[in-house]
């Protein structure tokens, strides 16, 4: 059985680099290592986007990359959508090479889903909602260690600014700061840290790995 390291938290905080470095620490090691990612709009519930950006009545810019706005009338069926899409990568990208041995990084994981869902959706609610409860205990059953790498919020609007999603940042901080205190999950703040203090960082959480 191999180990699943899941990274969360918002746009700009330092995931990537440090999912990406962390990786190649634990190549170094002799660890099988790979890197998994996941946030929204996956699968089933990418094509349906693209189909519906296609269509005024659905235009807007709640979602970033579709440039698509779900209607309060159908954001429960959308939510269901969004859960089941996600569910072929869970098991391909996360849980397959678990099994297998190897030991994932997830960049992003099932918590940024969620995160993903109520940013997109614009309802905060779907926090409490039973899919929303179910992701969260996806994310804790799946996930050996979960870490969640914040910035401050000047930190992460300086270094995503002139991006598409900079304007969503705000919303996101807030949102994955609320989800971080419920799980109290450990968490590293890279707001004045380089990606070699954060890898230390999350060496010292991971623990020895047997």
């Amino acid at each position: 059985m191999g180990l699943l390291i899941c990274l969360f938290g918002a746009d700009g905080s330092g995931k990537t680099s440090i999912a990406r470095y962390l990786a190649k620490y634990l190549r170094s090691q002799g660890w099988n290592t790979s890197i998994a990612w996941l946030r929204g709009s996956h699968t089933l519930a990418s094509i349906l986007a693209r189909l519906l950006s296609r269509f005024n009545v659905f235009r807007g810019n709640c979602n970033p990359y579709y440039r698509i706005c779900i209607s309060s009338s159908m954001r429960k069926p959308w939510i269901f959508i969004e859960f089941i899409s996600i569910l072929p990568i869970i098991f391909l990208k996360f849980l397959a090479p678990k099994l297998l041995g190897r030991i994932v990084v997830a960049e992003r994981c099932p918590i940024d889903f969620l995160v993903w869902l109520i940013i997109t959706l614009r309802d905060q609610r779907v926090i409490h909602s039973f899919w929303g409860r179910t992701t969260l205990s996806l994310a804790l059953s799946i996930c050996d260690k979960i870490i969640y790498i914040r910035a401050d919020q000047e930190a992460l609007l300086s270094r995503r600014k002139g991006f598409e999603e900079e304007y969503l940042i705000p919303a996101q901080l807030r949102i994955y700061d609320q989800l971080a205190e419920w799980l109290r999950t450990q968490y590293i703040d890279t707001t004045n840290k380089t990606v070699a203090e954060s890898i230390s960082e999350i060496i010292r959480i991971i623990g020895d790995i047997k």
